[in-house]
């Protein structure tokens, strides 16, 4: 008798029906849209955030190289001597066209030097980054770690997502090096970004 009903017992809890499949097939369809979208914008940040850093590491390396040649500077945008990081697309020579989407190189135009000293490539698809002044080509540092060019140079990431997800960095006058906190606005958090 005891045999009987393990056997029946067996039988009732094996598989599952066709209805209970289906309900476990929508709530993974339902899990499924909500993920993808909120994977897509968070790789996204994370490509925007992994070019800022980029970006603000080789400014500072640029302007710490500046100091330590000590060369005085003549010209501007990598024209002369010093240290610049300037809009580059072949990772050899600087862009004068500014565009700084195809990449960037840190350049020393010392006597001594005379070199790429850094390179970086073109940014993530999707990912866009202009300059304020627009179709700025080079920052060159001065050996003081100032900067040469006598203005705030804003450098703006823009995405897909549009101007509340932007991120900028700013060199001031003074040579420093700062990158904005809150997203869609710059550097002081009380601006909003504009992306192109």
């Amino acid at each position: 008798m005891n045999h009987a009903h393990t056997s029946s017992h067996r039988a009732r809890v094996t598989g599952f029906t066709l209805f209970e499949l289906m309900i476990v097939m929508s709530i993974a369809a339902i899990l499924a849209a909500l993920a993808v979208p909120a994977m897509h914008s968070f790789l996204q940040t994370q490509e925007q955030i992994s070019a800022v850093t980029q970006l603000v590491t080789e400014l500072s390396y640029a302007r710490n190289e500046a100091i330590k040649e000590d060369v005085p500077v003549t010209g501007a945008n990598c024209t002369g001597t010093g240290v610049c990081i300037c809009a580059s697309a072949n990772a050899t020579t600087c862009d004068p066209a500014g565009n700084w989407n195809n990449g960037w190189i840190v350049y020393s135009s010392s006597p001594t030097t005379n070199q790429v000293l850094e390179a970086t490539g073109a940014l993530q698809t999707g990912l866009t980054l202009t300059t304020n002044p627009a179709g700025t080509p080079a920052v060159t540092f001065a050996p003081d770690g100032t900067s040469n060019i006598g203005a705030l140079t804003q450098f703006v990431f823009c995405d897909s997502r549009g101007a509340s997800y932007a991120r900028e960095v700013e060199v001031d006058v003074t040579g420093r090096i700062q990158a904005s906190s809150t997203p869609g606005y710059d550097v002081t958090g009380a601006t909003p970004l504009v992306c192109p």
